[in-house]
C-alpha cells in the first residue's frame, strides 16, 4: 500500500490537483486513498480462501479450539460427513464474502457498474 501510494502521488492528476490549490486533505481522500484502496480490496477478495486454511494451521499448531481443530479431528477420525459439512460451510462463507465485496466494489471504483 505504501509503494502504491507513493506511485499515485507522482501521477499527473494528483500533481494537477496540487497545482490548482485543492486542500491536502481532499487530495488525499479523493485522489490518493481512493485509488490506492482498489488493489487492496481486490487482493482481500482473492485471499479469503487462504484465511480458512491459515486458521486450520494456526488452530492445530497452537491448540486453539475452533473450526480448524474440528476439521483436523474429523480428518483423523475419518468422519466424512463432518468434513463435507465444514467444507460446505467454508465454501458458502467465502462465496458470500466475495459476493458482498463484489456488490460494494462500485462504491470504491466509479468505473464499475452493476447492470
Amino acid at each position: 500500500m505504501k509503494s502504491l501510494t507513493s506511485n499515485i502521488i507522482s501521477e499527473d492528476y494528483v500533481v494537477y490537483a496540487e497545482v490548482t490549490g485543492l486542500p491536502k486533505n481532499r487530495i488525499l481522500s479523493q485522489y490518493i486513498i481512493r485509488n490506492a484502496m482498489l488493489p487492496q480490496i481486490t487482493g482481500l477478495a482473492l485471499q479469503l480462501g487462504l484465511i480458512f486454511s491459515g486458521a486450520l494451521i494456526m488452530e492445530v499448531v497452537f491448540g486453539y479450539p475452533g473450526m480448524g481443530t474440528l476439521t483436523f479431528q474429523a480428518v483423523m477420525a475419518n468422519d466424512y460427513t463432518l468434513i463435507m459439512g465444514i467444507t460446505l460451510l467454508s465454501i458458502v462463507g467465502v462465496a458470500t464474502a466475495v459476493l458482498i465485496l463484489d456488490l460494494i466494489y462500485p462504491l470504491f471504483d466509479p468505473r464499475v457498474r452493476h447492470q
